[in-house]
């Protein structure tokens, strides 16, 4: 298979190339351009890719094109959403159970209210409990294909009440339930329409919104 679609590809760039098919979990495509042979590293999703995307794979292979076109990112990123590595997150090194809070069970809860209980992800705490002041903390993250979502041990204080630590979690879950995509236009969109419809759906989000807005300031530095 990787044969054939190294054949493929330099038929269709003109290029002499060296192709490894990888699974890597976060690099799905990577070029490095030499004189005498072109090295491409692809992730498998692309041993089924569509005509179109090919072609546009081939123009930027060529450097027709200085960034990847929409139509290959799209793919990459629709592909992402079914694209499971879950069974590599080590569940003995996941930590739920905080000085104050306990991930699993507001995450539990969340599920059951909102999703009838269908979502499967994990979900642990990062970070030091303690951080000193400044301008950007992330508060959680959501990792697509590991379906697992890491909330910043920050949080694990009464400084922030448990609707704000509940919205953090929702946040981190609507991003599985409505992830990112690359338009036509080749416009990421990693909050969009539909997640704000969905993340407006917490019951306290006003609350947890207004919380933000007036503790910003005494959180951070600027």
């Amino acid at each position: 298979m990787t044969a054939l679609i190294q054949r493929e590809l330099e038929n269709r760039s003109g290029l002499k190339l060296k192709l490894k098919i990888n699974d890597n979990r976060s690099t799905m495509l990577s070029v490095k351009w030499e004189p005498d042979c072109t090295q491409v590293s692809l992730h498998r999703i692309f041993l089924k890719a569509p005509r179109n995307v090919m072609e546009a794979l081939a123009c930027y292979l060529r450097q027709e094109d200085e960034s990847i076109a929409p139509s290959v990112r799209a793919f990459i990123e629709d592909k992402l959403k079914v694209i499971d590595y879950s069974h590599l997150v080590d569940k003995s090194k996941l930590y739920t159970q905080g000085a104050v809070y306990n991930l699993k069970k507001i995450y539990d809860e969340l599920n059951e209210e909102y999703y009838d209980g269908k979502l499967d992800l994990a979900i642990t705490w990062f970070g030091k409990p303690r951080q000193r002041p400044r301008t950007r903390v992330t508060f959680g993250l959501y990792h697509d294909g590991l379906r697992l979502i890491k909330i910043n041990r920050f949080l694990d204080t009464p400084t922030f009440p448990e609707y704000l630590v509940a919205y953090v979690v929702y946040h981190e879950m609507v991003h599985h339930v409505c992830p990112a995509y690359t338009d036509s236009k080749g416009y990421h969109h990693i909050h969009s329409k539909e997640f704000k419809k969905e993340e407006a759906k917490f019951r306290h989000f006003a609350l947890a919104q207004r919380w933000i807005k007036e503790n910003q300031a005494n959180l951070f530095e600027f």
